[in-house]
């Protein structure tokens, strides 16, 4: 018998936009345990800084975690859709065959195989562009950045955006995530129509 403190639900694939409002949700139960971690420290001048900064530490690895975890259900979603609507309309060129690869192939397979109009000039798709390049360098660099020019770019093109912080490497809060968020739901319903 499952005890009921172990009983999970999941959603099918072609819902797993609905992982971010569970996902989300967590981070924001997190997000208020950590501050308040922060207000109740009681310790000297030195000891304190150091529970605090070690707080910090936390909630980032957190909060990077959800930001990265984020967008992998939002590749998921849109390549689940791009493959129903292949099953759909019984055509022969999968995803998989596109050379472009993750939010990139279900975008070109949208246009390209499925010939839907999507418009992805507009600031919603450019922002989300950039979280690509935000979450690629989390993956690939962590969240810090190297004594390179392309890293110097790359720094002064996250430096501009709403939601990334630099301290100075890659850090996020509760509200940026939020902002995040409200930006794929925005994306979800443009591929959607």
């Amino acid at each position: 018998m499952v005890e009921p403190d172990d009983v999970t639900f999941g959603v099918p694939r072609f819902l797993s936009f609905i992982e971010l409002g569970y996902l989300y949700e967590a981070a924001k139960i997190a997000d208020v345990q950590l501050a308040r971690k922060i207000d109740d420290a009681d310790a000297d001048n030195d000891d304190k800084r150091n529970l605090i900064g070690n707080i910090n530490a936390t909630r980032q690895s957190l909060l990077r975690s959800v930001f990265i975890s984020s967008y992998a259900i939002l590749e998921q979603h849109f390549d689940e859709i791009v493959t129903m609507e292949k099953s759909r309309h019984d055509i022969l060129i999968s995803p998989s065959d596109l050379k472009d690869r993750g939010i990139g192939r279900s975008l070109s397979y949208f246009k390209k195989v499925l010939k839907r109009d999507l418009d992805t000039n507009v600031k919603h798709w450019k922002d989300l562009a950039l979280l690509q390049e935000v979450r690629n360098h989390l993956v690939h660099y962590g969240p810090g950045f190297g004594d390179t020019s392309e890293h110097e770019k790359r720094f002064a093109k996250f430096e501009n955006t709403e939601y990334v912080s630099l301290r100075p490497m890659v850090c996020f809060s509760i509200e940026q995530i939020e902002k995040i968020f409200d930006l794929y739901m925005v994306c979800i319903e443009d591929f959607s129509k």
